[in-house]
Order: C-alpha cells, then sequence, then structure tokens
C-alpha cells in the first residue's frame, strides 16, 4: 500500500539497502506501516512522511503552491514539526550539518565520503541534485573553517548559517537572518509591524515575533499576535529564548499567550473582530484543551469562498487537524476530507493525490496499531 509518492520512490530506488548509517536517515523499516498510521492516527495528514531516525521523523509539508520535491522538509518530533531543510534536494546536505555538531562525526563523514557518494546517488539523481554534496565537502576541507568545526558546541550556530545561506541562497534567507540576528543579540528588540516575505521561514518568524511581543510586558502589539496566530499551527513553535537553529516546542504551548489576547474584555483585535479566525481565537481561549478544530474548518470556508484566500484557508484545515490530534489523539476527519475538496478544487494535484494516498492508507492500518 502506499503511503505517498515520494515515500513509493524512495523505498523502490533503496530496495534492500541500509541508508541510515551513512545518510543519517533510513527509508524503509519492517514497522513502517505501524509508524506510519500513527502519525495519521493523530490527525497529521498535512505531511508527507517518507523517512525517519530512531526517534524521529521526516517528511514534507505538503504546501499547495509547490511540487513535493521542491517542498520543505520538517523534522517531527513528539507532534510538533519544525524545518529541517528548504526543499528535498538539500535534506542530504543538511542531514549530514546535523553530524557536525560533533567534532568525531567530522572525520566519520570524511573516512566514509565513497560511500556517502555511492549510497546517495540514488536520491541525488531523484532529486536532480548530482552536486549537493560539493559545499559539504569543500567546507570539510576549509582551512578557515576548522576552528567552528573543531569546537562545534560554541560555533556551530555559525556552521548552520554558512549552510543554509549556501543551500538556500535567497533574499527570503537574507531577510530573516537579519531579523533573528537583531531579536537574538538585544532580547528587547521587536521590529515595527510590517507583512515580509521570509520564504521558507515565514511561521518561524512571525511565531517568534509573536512570542517576543508577549514576552515584552504592557506593550500592545496585536499584528504581531495576529500573524503569529494565523500561521498553520503544529510548525516551527518556539520557546521564549530562541535562536537560529529551530528545535522542537510544544506549538499549543506557545499559543497559550496568544490565544489569551482573544478575551474579549481585552480589547484586542477589535478591527479583526469580523474575520473568520477571530472567533476560532475566542473558542481557543476559553477550551484550549477540548478544542477539536471544528471552528477553523467554518472558517477555512468562507476564507476559501468570500475571502478568496485558498491558501490561508489551507492553513486553517492544517490546524484543524493540529489541533484534533493534539486533544483528542484522532485525526478530524471533516477537515482531511474538506482538504481533500479545497485541493482538487484549486488545481493542487499533488497535493490532493497525497491527501487520497494517506487516508486509503490510514483506512487500512488504522485498526491494526
Amino acid at each position: 500500500m502506499k503511503l505517498n509518492k515520494i515515500h513509493r520512490d524512495l523505498k523502490e530506488l533503496y530496495i534492500g539497502k541500509e541508508t541510515d548509517v551513512i545518510l543519517g536517515f533510513k527509508i524503509g523499516h519492517q514497522e513502517e506501516a505501524k509508524i506510519y498510521a500513527k502519525i495519521l492516527q493523530i490527525g497529521q495528514w498535512y505531511v508527507a512522511p517518507f523517512s525517519f531516525e530512531t526517534y524521529d521523523s521526516y517528511a514534507i509539508k505538503l504546501t499547495p503552491n509547490k511540487k513535493l520535491v521542491e517542498s520543505s522538509v520538517y523534522l517531527r518530533h513528539r507532534g510538533d514539526h519544525h524545518l529541517f531543510s528548504d526543499n528535498l534536494a538539500n535534506l542530504l546536505p543538511l542531514r549530514q550539518l546535523k553530524m557536525l555538531k560533533s567534532p568525531k562525526l567530522k572525520k566519520y563523514i570524511l573516512d566514509d565520503w565513497q560511500k556517502l557518494e555511492e549510497i546517495s546517488l540514488p536520491f541525488r539523481q531523484y532529486t536532480n541534485s548530482l552536486d549537493s554534496l560539493k559545499f559539504l565537502k569543500e567546507y570539510l576541507h576549509n582551512e578557515t573553517k576548522l576552528k567552528y568545526l573543531e569546537n562545534p558546541s560554541e560555533f556551530y550556530s555559525e556552521v548552520y548559517l554558512d549552510f543554509w545561506n549556501h543551500y538556500y541562497d535567497t533574499p527570503q534567507q537574507k531577510e530573516y537572518t537579519k531579523l533573528m540576528h537583531l531579536m537574538i543579540e538585544d532580547k528587547s528588540y521587536l521590529p515595527e509591524f510590517a507583512i515580509k516575505d521570509y520564504g521558507v521561514w515565514k511561521t518561524r518568524a512571525y511565531n517568534a515575533i509573536g512570542r517576543r511581543a508577549y514576552n515584552l510586558i504592557d506593550i500592545k502589539k496585536e499584528n504581531q499576535f495576529w500573524q503569529s496566530f494565523i500561521q498553520p499551527h503544529g510548525f516551527d513553535a518556539t520557546e521564549v529564548d530562541f535562536g537560529f537553529i529551530p528545535y522542537a516546542t510544544s506549538t499549543s504551548f506557545e499559543l497559550d499567550g496568544i490565544t489569551s489576547k482573544f478575551i474579549p474584555e481585552l480589547g484586542y483585535f477589535s478591527e479583526r473582530s469580523n474575520h473568520p479566525l477571530y472567533k476560532v481565537g475566542q473558542i481557543l481561549s476559553k477550551y484550549e484543551s477540548n478544542y477539536n478544530g471544528d471552528a477553523h474548518i467554518e472558517a477555512a470556508k468562507v476564507i476559501d469562498e468570500e475571502l478568496n484566500d485558498p491558501f490561508k484557508a489551507w492553513d486553517a484545515l492544517v490546524s484543524a487537524g493540529y489541533w484534533s490530534g493534539v486533544n483528542l489523539g484522532n485525526p478530524n476527519m471533516n477537515a482531511w476530507r474538506a482538504a481533500i475538496d479545497l485541493s482538487e478544487k484549486h488545481g493542487w494535484t499533488e497535493v490532493n493525490e497525497v491527501l487520497i494516498d494517506q487516508l486509503e492508507f490510514y483506512n487500512r492500518y488504522k485498526d491494526k496499531v
């Protein structure tokens, strides 16, 4: 039974081959039906899982306006997801980057370089990225970078940024890096509100801004709160103290402060009281631990049909799926079906195919886990 296209294709490429030791992620597993069914069982139909580590799994974030291979790869940990790679091709070098947290592993990568090239070849061919390891190899032989690689506990953020600035060399990466530098260096810094294009970092950037706004007491910054709230829940949550390197944290915990702002007596969001998501915020402010996502489904319908914004409607459906899984441990099937209908309506062919395939997979295996 096919889970999704990427999962099927990579399994066919690596049938009978071990990948986890060299590539850093495992493709195919005797327990995979159980593992993936559990992911879908808690309502996470909005990602396309395809590989995993010992405890975590990698998945493509379904993005309506992108092909699967061009969409971001996320690492799932304890139910939430954080950005790992801007696309499937760059997962390979960025997974090697993760190994550079330990100075010992730099030597292992170089010692096994021929194996890395050999085992990764089918993956690089599949993603049309034969040269994706070139920067990694040059970096490991660069004398000016040795101080970073020999003491990664102190300099890993610099290494991390070097890799991301290379593999995601875009204006959006520069804008995001500038923002985060300012916020990390000055714990009281909050940018003036502006809608900016942070690319694949959009959700993390606005969540960080919202979190910082909440920490600055007696500052009314409802625009920052709103932009964080309308991001798809379950992705790129931030803690109070954040840095360049994403790590898994709980969206439900992060949003506690922001959803509390929807209490009418506080007077926030008065200019947005007619927005479909305003009602969702009010419900979450009162019933967050029992919320099943239904209000997000209703909001998505209005956002698509009346506000003509199918992408924001998609985000609302993703949030519906997230809350159902967090609070009830089951998928909100109405959200899943609405996502199938929305993707069909707007011609998001690959997304639609994944949603349908994973629904068939879930129905087949849901009673076997």
